[in-house]
């Protein structure tokens, strides 16, 4: 796994993250979800991308996993999907989210569903910009309904970004946001609105930085 090596102090996150993932795996030692705390021993990541509109019942979560490897990002391989109460009134807030995630019709958030989310996840590590914060109500969801929250190594790649920013450029004041941080580093923006287009773009973010770090190792 040499593609991830550079990256095992970005793996750890909080102790309060730890701790949690710890309790987790304990707690599905003997269920069928046991070998996603498993270590991952192969070369693939997955690029996972969440936008979560809060509602009066419950939050509408939009999200779309990609896998990647050390040489490309397999689109043909992507998990796309939004989950909410599909019985919640219509609203402007409901329509620009859907307009702009583009994550198709909404889905239950039933043990199926993401059940089916963690399967094709597995127990590979997740990218993503600002991973952290941006799944939390996805992690919610599925501690409500799976008991553990996604249990995997994460990459944030906005850390990532600024880390080897600064690294190269002490001078400079390293971009905040997404689209900055895309033009900074040359990387693709086209249809980074949507939660699919922000996955894709991740993922290239992740092997340029990948592909930098190396040149300058």
């Amino acid at each position: 796994m040499r593609l991830l090596d550079r990256h095992v102090a970005l793996f750890s996150g909080s102790l309060r993250t730890l701790l949690r993932r710890e309790s987790d795996r304990r707690r599905c030692a003997d269920s069928p979800y046991a070998w996603l705390f498993q270590p991952y021993m192969g070369e693939e990541l997955v690029a996972l991308a969440c936008t979560t509109t809060p509602t009066s019942s419950s939050p509408v979560i939009s999200l779309a996993a990609v896998v990647l490897s050390q040489q490309q990002v397999r689109t043909s391989r992507a998990f796309v999907m939004t989950l909410g109460n599909a019985r919640q009134p219509e609203s402007a807030t409901l329509r620009r989210h859907h307009l702009l995630c583009e994550a198709g019709e909404m889905q239950p958030p039933s043990s199926d569903n993401l059940n089916a989310l963690v399967e094709f996840i597995g127990n590979r590590p997740i990218v993503g910009w600002q991973l952290e914060q941006r799944i939390g109500a996805l992690n919610t969801l599925l501690t409500k309904r799976l008991n553990f929250a996604l249990p995997n190594a994460q990459v944030d790649v906005a850390r990532l970004h600024q880390r080897q920013l600064r690294r190269l450029h002490p001078q400079v004041e390293a971009p905040s946001s997404f689209a900055q941080a895309l033009a900074c580093w040359q990387v693709p923006a086209m249809g980074v609105q949507s939660v699919l287009g922000e996955a894709t773009a991740s993922a290239l973010l992740y092997m340029r930085l990948q592909r930098v770090m190396a040149e300058v190792a």
